[in-house]
């Protein structure tokens, strides 16, 4: 099984909790939550991990960290996604963050390695 498909397996779990009744306490939503926490650490590191190949591809070919263009397609494409609960503007808030850190890490990795990031 490839890390994706243990992902994608903890995913299911997780849903397929969804029968949840309202009457249950508050441990078991919390519950929930913390594993749907976790999963997201794993899938935040798993992007992050794909981000960074991109940015060695990238330190190859000689190319910039920073490529507006890719940007607004990654957020067009979680907006087209978005079905709710949240609106288009904290998924468009969460995913600029979510991309200024894995350009940051970029940054550290490849642009400069052997010092702090300046744009920090």
């Amino acid at each position: 099984m490839t890390h994706l498909e243990e992902i994608i397996a903890q995913l299911q779990s997780v849903f397929s909790e969804s029968e949840v009744s309202e009457e249950q306490d508050m441990a078991t939503w919390r519950k929930r939550i913390d594993a749907i926490d976790q999963l997201l650490l794993v899938l935040l590191n798993e992007r992050s991990a794909c981000a960074n190949t991109i940015g060695h591809i990238k330190k190859q070919l000689n190319l910039p960290i920073y490529v507006p263009e890719r940007e607004k397609i990654v957020l067009n494409n979680v907006l087209a996604g978005n079905k709710g609960p949240l609106d288009n503007s904290a998924v468009r808030g969460l995913f600029e963050r979510i991309i200024d850190e894995t350009r940051s890490l970029e940054r550290r990795k490849y642009q400069y390695p052997d010092q702090t990031d300046p744009t920090s």
